[in-house]
């Protein structure tokens, strides 16, 4: 069969899968195809099916993608934005999330870590994601596989300050758990998406927007030049967070990390989790935070947090750069994904860039007022 053939097929059968019109199920198909992780941590759709139900003694209706389906894809989200998280539909009616580790980074021992995590918030009444099996880790051609309980509800709206304020309450209460060993001191807080080439602390960050930069440098032209050298700049002098105290904390903590309703809302997504610097989750949820009612949502932020955690005045001090680590992260990912799809990245574009420095600035200060308040 010709790569078109094999195309054709896998988007009629995405369709009887998702109830979608044939068209619509292609350009899903194109758009996930597109997308920069897609392949980063491969699996084979028959031969899973097959393993977890002869490990679990269960029967497999469907599994997918979590946002492949329009039925649970997360609000916001878009085909092949989570292509290793799977909604694993069962013959009974359950539903399960299974996690595939499969990149050449994986470890099956950080698996069995999540799991653990899982677990100790678990025994802490921390609202999160709960294992789906007491034996919630297999091992695939020597790759890990974690399944969890699907929670119902979706993502929260963003445009509540009760959802912020509730956010911020729970990283609170995250940060205030105590201290434990095993997999809860193990180093966190980086973003895990794209293979878990760069987990760990939140500086691993840093280490994987300068590779992303790096990677095309041979390919950056002179019209785009402006703009990768300041990106390297802005990479090369970030703050860490390094030498700042350190909680147990999330790798990706904002709204789309909470799914369920207002009041009720669960945190998932822990794969990137362990102890590091605190202040980066924190910054992350604020920086998100401004993207409609500023000022309401920041204090909101800030109120929730503050019901478990007071910031010191080195965090305080540290805010405003380290407001910027993850979304260098992003912007140079964009970056990159720009080059390598023939356009061109502009000065002046992106979450950081010399026009909007005085975004960020106000957003520090106006956090800065509401931690003090």
């Amino acid at each position: 069969m010709t790569k078109q053939g094999s195309f054709k097929r896998a988007a009629r059968e995405r369709a009887r899968a998702t109830g979608q019109r044939y068209t619509q199920a292609r350009a899903d198909l194109e758009l996930a195809n597109r997308q920069e992780f897609i392949g980063s941590r491969p699996y084979e759709p028959g031969v899973l099916t097959a393993h977890l139900e002869a490990q679990y003694g269960i029967r497999i209706d469907s599994i997918m993608a979590i946002d492949d389906d329009p039925r649970t894809r997360p609000a916001g989200s878009w085909p092949g934005h989570y292509p290793s998280t799977l909604v694993v539909k069962q013959v009974d009616g359950q539903q399960w999330i299974a996690r595939i580790f499969s990149s050449s980074a994986d470890r099956v021992s950080r698996v069995h870590g999540d799991a653990d995590i899982l677990a100790f918030l678990a025994t802490h009444d921390f609202p999160a994601e709960r294992i789906a099996h007491d034996d919630p880790v297999t091992v695939l051609d020597g790759k890990g596989i974690i399944v969890t309980t699907f929670i119902d509800g979706g993502r929260p709206r963003a445009d509540n300050p009760s959802v912020w304020a509730e956010l911020g309450a729970l990283l609170g209460r995250l940060h205030a758990l105590p201290s434990a060993g095993g997999a809860v001191a193990r180093d966190g807080g980086a973003e895990e998406h794209g293979g878990g080439f760069h987990i760990g602390r939140p500086k691993e960050d840093l280490a994987a927007a300068m590779g992303f930069l790096v990677s095309v440098e041979d390919k950056v032209t002179s019209a785009s030049r402006a703009r990768y050298d300041w990106l390297t700049e802005q990479v090369e002098n970030a703050d860490d967070a390094e030498g700042l105290p350190e909680a147990l904390t999330h790798s990706n903590y904002h709204p789309w990390a909470a799914v369920g309703p207002v009041g009720n809302l669960a945190i998932v997504g822990w794969a990137g989790s362990g102890r590091g610097p605190r202040l980066p989750a924190l910054a992350w949820l604020l920086r998100t935070a401004v993207e409609s009612n500023t000022t309401a949502n920041v204090a909101a932020v800030l109120r929730g947090y503050a019901e478990h955690i007071q910031l010191t005045d080195e965090e305080l001090y540290r805010l405003r750069p380290i407001l910027d680590l993850r979304p260098l992260w992003l912007d140079c990912l964009d970056f990159r994904m720009t080059i390598n799809a023939g356009g061109t990245p502009m000065i002046n574009e992106g979450w950081v860039q010399p026009a909007n420095l005085e975004v960020t600035d106000r957003l520090a200060s106006l956090a800065f007022s509401a931690a003090r308040s």
